[in-house]
């Protein structure tokens, strides 16, 4: 099923099309989907005051399946007119696939003021090439899974040729029919994180990860993302855990952390 979009309406529930397919097998859509058909959601939970999402923590617990009815659950767990604390659940015939907690604060514009407290300047965008001058992943990937007709994803070396890093923009609604919501945007490139600045060649491990944890500055701006971090690998156990800085070009909005389990193939 292909409509130009990484889901379909179906009634109340939605279903994965072709385009949210992942690299890991050809029956399920990756992760980046399922945090953008949650973003998608909770844009649509309402607050008493302008708020914006600050911190986004998901659990992925089973691959999401194309081709069948899911629903998304929220709940408001506490609601107030400076946080609010939503709680999201993905399922498909009942079961638990993926859940999300989702912290959003309130806006309010305090620039023009002298007695706030003072940190670091804001970050600025990470140094890598353009994204004009990056290679695509659809003309490298081994697999051609669906989801990079949906999103754009290209590898980039730092300015200087040291720090690897990815650009990332999404190309087509996320729910057919519907605009794309920020928040949905945004989470879309959170999963991207997973094995930032790694060089693993193809067909030797699968490096799963099973949980996205993503602080936000502020909403992005623009459609294309920069992740930039390192990852870490401890061949004692098995595990690997990425920690990305996602950035636009108005400097950096999110601090992101990505677990991994680290499945080697047979020999």
């Amino acid at each position: 099923m292909e409509s130009g979009a990484l889901f379909v309406p179906d009634g109340d529930a939605f279903v994965a099309t072709e385009l949210s397919q992942g690299a890991w097998d050809p029956g399920d859509a990756n992760g980046g989907s399922a945090l953008a058909l949650l973003g998608h959601v909770l844009d649509g939970v309402p607050t008493l005051v302008p708020m914006t999402l600050a911190r986004l923590t998901a659990d992925l617990m089973r691959p999401l399946p194309l081709g069948r009815p899911l629903t998304v659950e929220s709940a408001v767990v506490r609601q107030g007119k400076k946080i609010q604390l939503v709680d999201l659940h993905l399922l498909v015939d009942g079961v638990l696939h993926a859940r999300a907690s989702a912290l959003r604060l309130r806006d309010a514009d305090l620039t023009g003021r002298d007695d706030l407290p003072t940190g670091a300047a804001p970050a600025t965008t990470a140094p890598l090439v353009p994204p004009y001058e990056a290679v695509s992943l659809r003309e490298t990937s081994v697999s051609q899974a669906g989801f990079i007709r949906g999103v754009d994803m290209r590898h980039a070396p730092a300015g200087d040729g040291a720090e690897k890093g990815v650009w990332v923009r999404l190309e087509v609604p996320v729910v057919a029919g519907e605009p794309v919501r920020p928040t949905a945007r945004m989470a879309l490139a959170f999963d991207y994180a997973n094995n930032v600045n790694v060089s693993m060649s193809p067909g030797t491990a699968t490096t799963i990860n099973p949980d996205v944890s993503a602080h936000v500055l502020r909403q992005q701006r623009g459609e294309w993302v920069a992740i930039t971090g390192r990852t870490e690998f401890d061949a004692g156990l098995g595990r690997g855990v990425s920690t990305a800085v996602l950035s636009d070009d108005d400097g950096v909005f999110a601090h992101v952390t990505v677990c991994q389990l680290v499945q080697p193939r047979p020999r």
